[in-house]
């Protein structure tokens, strides 16, 4: 049975805690500030219509989200093993390098998304779109990151 050491494991786990408590400030903030915006136009309804639609994208997102988390985390469970070999670093590079890829694709599909959404005097419905964007993007976030913890810590009691 091989040995591990998840120092850097547990590090990793609790710089992920410390940035899920700043997106959850963030996500606050930002459904502070478009709640507002929302009553300031005379349309608040608009606000939980937003919400609504962001818990079921999040719903939509929630398992391939646990996947990925499940799967880079046991990447990195892998990657603790004492006295890992050359080529068993190379295949772990070659995977931490495929969910790094996945992780930048959605960013950049939001990125392009809230680019691409129109200003608030143009378009009627833009105030809402944005708003299902921004929170859909960070509750993607928080998911990611609370998965990966579940998943880590699970498997580093399983091994």
């Amino acid at each position: 049975m091989p040995s591990f050491d998840f120092k850097r494991l547990n590090r990793t786990l609790i710089i992920y805690r410390v940035v899920q408590g700043l997106l959850m400030c963030l996500l606050i903030y930002v459904a502070f500030i478009f709640q507002n915006n929302f009553s300031m136009m005379g349309k608040p309804e608009k606000f939980m219509a937003s919400i609504i639609a962001t818990i079921a994208i999040q719903l939509l997102l929630l398992y391939p989200i646990y996947r990925l988390a499940w799967r880079d985390a046991g990447v990195e469970i892998e990657g603790s093993t004492i006295g890992l070999s050359k080529e068993a670093q190379t295949a772990l590079r070659k995977k931490r390098s495929l969910g790094d890829l996945w992780k930048f694709s959605a960013v950049g599909f939001f990125l392009a998304f809230v680019t691409m959404v129109p200003d608030s005097k143009k378009a009627a419905g833009a105030s809402q779109i944005l708003a299902i964007i921004i929170f859909s993007f960070l509750l993607m976030c928080l998911t990611y990151y609370q998965c990966f913890n579940f998943s880590a810590k699970k498997r580093m009691k399983s091994t």
